[in-house]
């Protein structure tokens, strides 16, 4: 329906500035939401392999000078840290995607996406579901963290101490 007066014609091109603004709003939202998570994975994978290179290039090194039960042991260590971190970022992978694809599916809702205040309803109403797994969620890897970090520095200190005893050798 074609406005017919200038009432009309003021509210149709009001509404039409609005929807404009949320779907810059959504399409901000969306690119932020893209950008953070490709980033912060990104930097998390390179920290972790460089962590676990590390120890792998320790062991080569100090392999000769461990006796059977140092090896079993920081080999030990070395499985719980690795199970435990892979563990965790698999449910974090989870529930990362989970979230991602929440807010994409109402970025991508022409009907919200026009709105902004059932745009910014809606995001508000994602962001507080989110907040109860969160809490879950950072207890969950202050747990993991705490296995994953004891069992790579048990293990780098077993290789370690091997180390520094081949060289009193």
């Amino acid at each position: 329906m074609q406005p017919s007066n200038l009432q009309e014609v003021i509210q149709h091109i009001a509404k039409q500035k609005q929807e404009k603004q949320a779907q810059q709003i959504a399409d901000a939202q969306e690119k932020l939401l893209t950008a953070a998570y490709d980033k912060s994975a990104a930097y998390t994978t390179v920290i972790v392999f460089g962590g676990y290179a590390g120890i792998f290039g320790i062991w080569q090194l100090a392999k000769d000078y461990l006796s059977k039960d140092q090896t079993l042991w920081a080999a030990l260590l070395l499985l719980v840290s690795l199970a435990a971190f892979v563990l965790f970022e698999v449910v974090k992978m989870i529930l990362v995607t989970r979230q991602v694809t929440s807010k994409l599916s109402v970025l991508r809702d022409p009907a919200v996406s026009r709105n902004p205040q059932m745009l910014l309803k809606a995001l508000g109403e994602i962001e507080r579901a989110q907040q109860g797994s969160l809490k879950g969620f950072l207890v969950y890897w202050g747990i993991t963290t705490a296995i994953a970090v004891s069992g790579a520095i048990g293990s780098a200190s077993i290789l370690g101490y091997a180390f520094i005893s081949g060289l009193a050798k």
